[in-house]
């Protein structure tokens, strides 16, 4: 079964419990394709071992030698290291934790303390200090965190930072958990408090208290209820869940002594109980255990984690009742998802015939190859993308739904990305230059700086510039909504960005006949099967009534292509073609094929796309039938555009009340719902008949498009000018007043000041008119 599947890993688990199930914990542990095979002497592990091959040999099943690690005293196994010594962390993977950057998204936020979460019982106080990143979840589930995942609402204040920082500083400093001894008694620390439940398990072994885990949770809905519990069943409740839940494959038939801060519990044999508490009891009967008391100070351990347990923050005091699930059960699915040092595969040999990347590509001129190499490795997200691309094996489903948002987007672009001397580029085709270009994979410790050195070194060029100047070079995830947050919060660029004016009224534009005014624009989509990646469109004004044909390129040439084939082939020749200032559209052949057919030529103003509202407004009319198609059919949209034409010509339009191809030719067409349905047959007449109904028909058409078009405008101008008007201010906010009538020729001046001002007043609340000042000091009022 190949892997990919929903049901694949169960699948393979099945298998292996076929094979080996029968040894799995006697012998060896299985988990996928991962088998541990463990024993206390030499001869006894070449025993199991041989046992092992020839049990596998028998399946057919085979092993990779170069990822088989043999008569090893110390392994690797699911995030952890096993010696003889105990359990630790794995250095690799706490390497993960201690490479991740700030989250910026609330699934990286969960993601992260899924991992970290996984190796809690290895830092003692974990939850004191994962609690300001769990308070940063209250109120998020995960259907809210999926559909607002680029919108976190949450302020990372300072202890937040604090937290993140030591939570992976204590993971590096993680103790080695003792293995078990089975044959010795164990001891075991709870405590209770209003916020959670804590719990610590050790032994003695070779005259010293080892731990053999931590454990911690919060209180969980009635159980928060001060009215419904005491002190002593709090205690009792921790007691319960500790022997019960958290350890009880280790407790249950072994002999431990229970050690608590609550002297009423030690005697909780004679005590006497209410019907909750002896229904916990009779659970806690089958386990052989002492109570004694303990004063807090000295059972500081679990007096700890239950102060400050995991998730315990989760719901805040405010909270509607929505809880966030807790990370003390992640799975070790989750720790595989997120690693991202594990062993690289065999190097990869040189990939033939690839494009160099450019000069340019490098922040500074004495980056070498190796050092962009070493910083990749080092960044957390094009590490994790360099292991998958280098091992060649694709994320499962379940992992993927535990890997950070900028992980996923660069897996997308697989097909895409080449290994070059040790460094990640993506590679696409220039459409500039239509020759292949090699963009680096810029680590997140350097998109700041790139950026400052594209905008603030530059001329603090708006967002759109300094984008594309990033994407000469570079690229990262999001690349756009950084750049664009980074603009807006340049301050330069705030003082010198143009202001912007009011809109003006609309002034509707009228046709009073078909032809008198066709209006042409260029779209651009995704490239499609044959090269086509433009569509130019051509709307008649008064019928609305319109053309498109898809095009390899926007030269002059393909312009007059289309214009003839399209519309004066078949529909004769317009009054007026009308478009924008694009070079295509202003050219000479153009200026030429409307002299030659009398066609009159206008262009709209610069920046004003509002001058071909009607095409605009059609071109995302066209994206949105386009956008219908099924995903194979949309790599082939140019083969249903003439479809798309044919449905929207024949389809009533809202301004005038007819479809555009009635109003075009006088008659309706016939669709494949008549042809269905049967299609009305008209009486039969003579030609001159016909003719004058024909006339009289159109007549009375045109007449109602007439008024059906300006009201259609006089709507259209009335929502656009309440748009266009700005709101009012309230008093109190903050605003940049405008420098006006600047010293000396003004043109080099910020057009706003760079002191903040406050609105005091609007002395007449019909006019936009406002009295502000200074924000601090006692300047004057303006």
């Amino acid at each position: 079964m190949p892997f990919g599947l929903c049901n694949a890993p169960a699948s393979f688990q099945r298998l292996m419990e076929s094979c080996l199930g029968d040894q799995n914990y006697q012998s060896l542990l299985i988990y996928l394709d991962d088998v541990i095979v463990f024993a206390a002497d030499f001869n006894s592990h070449l025993d199991r071992l041989d046992f092992v091959f020839s049990r596998l040999s028998q399946q057919g099943l085979k092993l990779k030698p170069d990822k088989c690690k043999l008569l090893r005293s110390s392994v690797q196994y699911l995030g952890h290291v096993v010696s003889d010594a105990g359990i630790a962390p794995d250095p690799d993977k706490v390497t993960a934790v201690q490479q991740w950057r700030v989250p910026k998204f609330i699934t990286e936020l969960r993601a992260f303390l899924g991992l970290a979460g996984y190796y809690r019982r290895f830092v003692k106080g974990f939850s004191q200090t994962a609690a300001p990143l769990h308070r940063l979840l209250g109120g998020h589930s995960i259907k809210k965190s999926k559909a607002k995942a680029l919108c976190p609402p949450w302020k990372w204040a300072n202890e937040c930072e604090t937290a993140f920082e030591s939570l992976k500083q204590g993971l590096v400093q993680a103790p080695v958990l003792a293995f078990a001894d089975f044959t010795l008694p164990f001891l075991l620390y709870t405590d209770a408090s209003h916020r959670g439940l804590g719990a610590v398990l050790s032994q003695k072994q070779d005259g010293q208290e080892k731990v053999i885990a931590y454990a911690s949770r919060g209180l969980q809905g009635a159980e928060r209820n001060d009215a419904n519990y005491s002190s002593f069943k709090w205690e009792l409740l921790a007691l319960k869940w500790a022997i019960t839940e958290k350890f009880h494959e280790y407790l249950l038939g072994s002999d431990f002594t229970v050690y608590t801060d609550n002297n009423p519990l030690a005697h909780l044999a004679t005590a006497r109980l209410g019907a909750v508490e002896q229904r916990w009891v009779a659970r806690l009967a089958s386990y052989r255990f002492q109570v004694k008391h303990r004063s807090g100070k000295s059972n500081v351990n679990a007096d700890v984690l239950s102060r400050y347990p995991v998730g315990a923050a989760v719901v805040p005091e405010d909270d509607d009742g929505m809880e966030v699930p807790g990370f003390q059960e992640v799975t070790v699915e989750v720790v595989q998802a997120c690693l991202s040092g594990s062993c690289l595969a065999a190097s990869i040999g040189p990939v033939p015939d690839q494009p160099q990347p450019s000069e340019g590509s490098r922040i500074g001129q004495d980056w070498t190859m190796e050092r962009w190499a070493e910083v990749q490795q080092q960044d957390p997200v094009i590490s994790r993308v360099l292991y998958v691309f280098q091992t060649k094996r694709p994320l499962r489903w379940d992992e993927r739904q535990w890997e950070a948002p900028n992980v996923l987007r660069l897996l997308k672009e697989m097909p895409r990305l080449q290994l070059q001397e040790g460094v990640l580029y993506r590679c696409i085709q220039d459409p500039n230059t239509n020759m292949p270009r090699c963009l680096l994979l810029l680590p997140q410790s350097l998109q700041k700086e790139a950026f400052t050195c594209c905008h603030d070194k530059m001329g603090h060029f708006a967002t759109e510039k300094t984008l594309k100047t990033l994407q000469i070079n570079y690229y990262w995830p999001h690349m756009a909504i950084d750049v664009q947050k980074w603009c807006s919060e340049c301050q330069q660029y705030t003082l010198r960005k143009r202001p912007g004016t009011s809109a003006v009224g609309l002034t509707p534009v009228a046709a009073s006949y078909p032809l008198e005014l066709v209006t042409m624009d260029f779209l651009s989509l995704e490239a499609a099967v044959g090269g086509f990646q433009n569509i130019m469109v051509l709307t008649d004004h008064f019928t609305k009534f319109a053309w498109a044909a898809a095009t390899r390129d926007q030269t002059a040439a393909n312009t007059v292509r289309v214009m003839w084939q399209q519309v004066i082939q078949y529909f004769g020749c317009p009054s007026l073609f009308h478009s924008d200032q694009g070079p295509n559209f202003e050219a000479a052949v153009v200026k030429q094929l409307c002299e030659l057919y009398g066609c009159k030529k206008s262009h709209t103003t610069p920046y004003h796309p509002e001058g071909n509202g009607l095409t605009e407004r059609f071109n995302r009319t066209l994206l949105g039938m386009l956008g219908t198609l099924v995903d194979e059919k949309k790599q082939r949209w140019a083969d249903y555009l003439p479809e798309m034409l044919h449905a929207y010509n024949n389809t009533v339009h809202s301004s005038t009340g007819y479809t555009p191809s009635y109003l075009m030719f006088g008659r309706h067409a016939r669709t494949p719902l008549d042809v269905m349905l049967g299609h009305p047959v008209e009486e039969q007449s003579t030609v001159e008949e016909w003719v004058r109904r024909h006339h009289e028909r159109l007549c009375y058409a045109y007449k109602r498009v007439g008024e059906s078009t300006g009201r259609a405008g006089q709507h259209q101008k009335k929502q656009h000018d309440k748009r266009g008007l700005l709101g009012p201010l309230m008093v109190g906010e903050r605003v940049l007043v405008r420098n006006v009538g600047p010293r000396g020729q003004g043109k080099l001046a910020n057009f706003w000041s760079s002191m903040p001002y406050v609105v005091i007043k609007q002395p007449n609340v019909d006019i936009p008119v406002y009295v502000v000042k200074p924000e601090k000091g006692n300047g004057r009022e303006r």
